[in-house]
């Protein structure tokens, strides 16, 4: 469909989407634990990490609610932390659930994978695996905060990518100011590896990254990264996408597939570690609609995502007399607060994307 015809249609297929609400992607962040100590972590994770891990019953009981409701088989379980490997038993989890008839893969930092590791998730049927890399070696170390987190996780993704299992297979990157000036460089390593799929994603100023502005890209640093994302995906022979973080203007439908379309709470929902049911793992935990310790899941995705669902409180502030708002409605719900009356980055005013 032409691009233009994609716009207009936006704000419509929004609304229908929004209307109908069915769940298609569930999140479920297992645990705090993690063997990395990442500078830009959402969940603000520690090695120590004092919360308990959500508990394996209750991940099931959410997820035989869900099945009852409607067929599994459409909504893909993503295990997340965390480190989903510092869980006990998630292979086990993995199995129980692809027996409940939900496809589930998981978002891995590729460190602690071995053999066993492999075997394990190929046992319990896992259909998807994610694997972050940001860029070279001292690139990856600095931002994952561990020395060999590079060499674990490209080991990993080639011990994966030799294996013809695994049909749902790709690589996110965080492109930060430190690592822009080598992508050229990583994407021919991704490729000589074999990969096929490649995110990019853009770091915010949430979570640790919050502290830490050296990790956020300046307004001509993120133009380039456009051209560039736009340059790769020309080229061809690596399907690169930019990540669905912002409404990107003028680049939008030029560096990933389909428009700006934020569908937390629309498609999208998650289980947080203490239980609290949200839209996103990214998104304020204030946001939280309810527990799956005391309430069940598909009641809360059914009654109480309103504001997920209809977005016309975020037109305020700046947002509101803001001519893309059809087409952004107040940018990613991540970079909203409770109380807020902006979100903490507007891609199409902060980095001049008209």
């Amino acid at each position: 469909m032409r691009p233009w015809l994609r716009r207009a249609l936006l704000p419509s297929f929004r609304r229908l989407e929004a209307r109908h609400h069915r769940l298609s992607y569930l999140f479920v962040e297992l645990t705090r634990a993690c063997n990395l100590a990442c500078r830009h972590c959402g969940s603000d994770c520690t090695r120590d990490a004092t919360a308990p891990p959500l508990p394996r019953e209750a991940v099931l009981r959410a997820l035989e609610g869900i099945a009852a409701a409607q067929d599994p088989h459409g909504v893909m379980v993503v295990l997340s932390g965390g480190e989903p490997l510092c869980y006990p038993g998630v292979f086990d989890l993995g199995a129980a659930i692809h027996r409940l008839g939900f496809p589930w893969g998981m978002v891995t930092n590729g460190l602690a994978w071995g053999p066993q590791a492999f075997a394990s998730a190929k046992a319990a049927s896992m259909a998807s695996v994610t694997v972050s890399l940001d860029g070279f070696e001292e690139d990856h170390d600095w931002l994952r905060g561990r020395e060999g987190s590079f060499r674990g996780a490209l080991a990993t993704l080639k011990g994966l990518l030799a294996d013809p299992f695994w049909q749902a297979l790709d690589v996110v990157t965080c492109v930060n100011p430190r690592n822009l000036p080598r992508l050229e460089a990583f994407r021919t390593l991704l490729m000589e590896a074999g990969l096929k799929h490649w995110r990019i994603f853009t770091i915010d100023p949430i979570g640790r990254a919050a502290e830490d502005p050296a990790l956020l890209l300046a307004a001509e640093e993120f133009r380039t990264l456009m051209e560039r994302i736009e340059g790769f995906r020309a080229r061809g022979g690596l399907d690169v996408v930019y990540a669905e973080s912002g409404f990107l203007g003028r680049f939008e439908c030029r560096v990933r597939d389909q428009p700006y379309f934020c569908r937390a709470g629309i498609n999208i929902g998650g289980i947080m570690v203490d239980g609290a049911v949200l839209a996103c793992p990214n998104i304020d935990r204030r946001f939280a609609q309810g527990n799956i310790h005391r309430d069940a899941f598909m009641d809360v995705w059914n009654t109480r995502f309103q504001a997920f669902r209809d977005r016309s409180w975020m037109r305020q502030g700046d947002c509101s007399a803001c001519g893309e708002w059809g087409l952004c409605q107040g940018n990613a719900f991540h970079l909203w607060e409770p109380g807020g009356r902006a979100p903490k980055v507007c891609h199409h005013r902060r980095f001049g994307l008209n």
